[in-house]
């Protein structure tokens, strides 16, 4: 059988009709195929039909059988299958050792992360970031300080689902798994023992005070500092001491 070899790439075809229609899509950047309802174009025919089936008609005939999670194509189905219940993750970076399911993932992760690019900027203030997703969250929980994750065991709400799952896990389940090199203090959060390490450890004291000389180790610590000496203000000491 005779191979059809694009002289663009290293991709070959079984068939002159896919090699044009490759050089057509990929590398001339055509899509001759516009979507009726909306103002999207595709390169392929198959592509417009999986567009109109899954975002118009909001069709997904594709169910996983552990979950029960729909999709709308069987390669998404399959992916899903992959990374989530089988755990694969096949797409190492070079860069450092994380590992990644998918190819996308990784790419992105390389450009935010190794490479520092930020292209998401938000409109209300000048925050940037690598990632809408996190653009979609900072907007969220920041300007429309929306909180939808309310927790089931106290009266405490939260942003993101990450930061819900952090607080179930170590104020109610109890878990402190970051343990101090240096003694045998557990913490149940990263940023806490970088705090502790910092400030009894290495003796840093970061936060200083623009009305007298004193600087302290934690900002929690400058403002009790502040309300209660400076400002007079007790009661703020009593609030703040009964939350922790």
């Amino acid at each position: 059988m005779k191979d059809y070899a694009c002289d663009r790439c290293e991709n070959t075809f079984t068939q002159k009709g896919y090699l044009l229609k490759h050089q057509r899509t990929v590398h001339d950047g055509r899509k001759d195929f516009a979507c009726d309802k909306c103002e999207k174009k595709f390169g392929y025919k198959s592509h417009l039909f999986w567009h109109r089936k899954t975002v118009h008609e909001r069709r997904k005939d594709f169910v996983c059988n552990n979950c029960k999670k729909k999709f709308g194509r069987k390669s998404d189905l399959l992916n899903h299958q992959k990374i989530v219940h089988d755990g694969r993750k096949d797409f190492a970076c070079d860069k450092c050792d994380k590992k990644f399911g998918e190819r996308g993932t990784l790419i992105k992760d390389q450009e935010v992360v190794h490479e520092g690019l930020k292209n998401y900027a938000c409109h209300r203030c000048e925050r940037k970031y690598g990632r809408k997703s996190d653009l979609l969250i900072h907007q969220k929980t920041v300007h429309d300080r929306r909180k939808d994750f309310a927790c089931d065991k106290c009266e405490k709400k939260f942003g993101t689902i990450s930061n819900f799952l952090r607080h179930h896990r170590t104020i109610h389940d109890g878990h402190k798994d970051y343990v101090c090199d240096k003694c045998e203090k557990k913490c149940g959060q990263k940023w806490i023992m970088i705090q502790h390490q910092k400030t009894v450890h290495k003796s840093r004291k970061d936060n200083a005070r623009d009305k007298c000389e004193k600087v302290f180790g934690q900002k929690l610590h400058l403002l009790l500092h502040q309300k209660t000496i400076h400002e007079g203000v007790n009661d703020w000491a009593r609030n703040n001491s009964a939350k922790k």
